[in-house]
């Protein structure tokens, strides 16, 4: 009976110790994520570069010379906000093999407001910590974006 105490005990602080945690899961395409998909520019001035596209395949980054840099592996978090939050804002982390971690965090519906997007700095580039690598930054300073009309 202590035994089987014991481990209901532990079992029970290990679950409440994973609940405050805002867990992210790898997606492998956008496909459920419809509603946001279009292309976002820098204020939402869409004859401005760069712009962040949002498709079934992922995320990308438009640098308006033709280049589109693709991250097509998303981590979404569904508790970012909290387990009661029941807002429409979201948090991705645009998928990166090479990052050595998430670079940086995108907000969309940002602050309750459709068709807004933000991003942000996450495992690089936040005060005190390693620098934003220079392939990345170009998403920062287009922030905050704003969906453009035609899409």
């Amino acid at each position: 009976m202590r035994r089987w105490t014991r481990a209901v005990l532990l079992s029970g602080a290990a679950s409440l110790a994973m609940a405050g945690q805002a867990a992210a899961v790898t997606l492998e395409d956008m496909r459920h994520f419809e509603s946001l998909y279009g292309r976002y520019g820098p204020n939402g001035d869409c004859s401005r570069y760069p712009q962040v596209l949002i498709d079934a395949g992922g995320f990308g980054l438009d640098h308006g010379n033709g280049k589109i840099e693709r991250a097509n592996r998303p981590e979404y978090s569904a508790s970012f906000f909290g387990p009661e939050y029941e807002g429409i804002a979201g948090a991705f982390w645009p998928y990166w093999n090479d990052a050595g971690g998430n670079p940086f965090v995108v907000f969309t519906n940002y602050d309750e407001k459709p068709g807004a997007l933000v991003v942000e700095p996450h495992d690089f580039g936040w005060k005190g910590g390693p620098p934003m690598p220079a392939r990345y930054q170009p998403w920062l300073q287009g922030s905050p974006y704003a969906r453009c009309a035609r899409s």
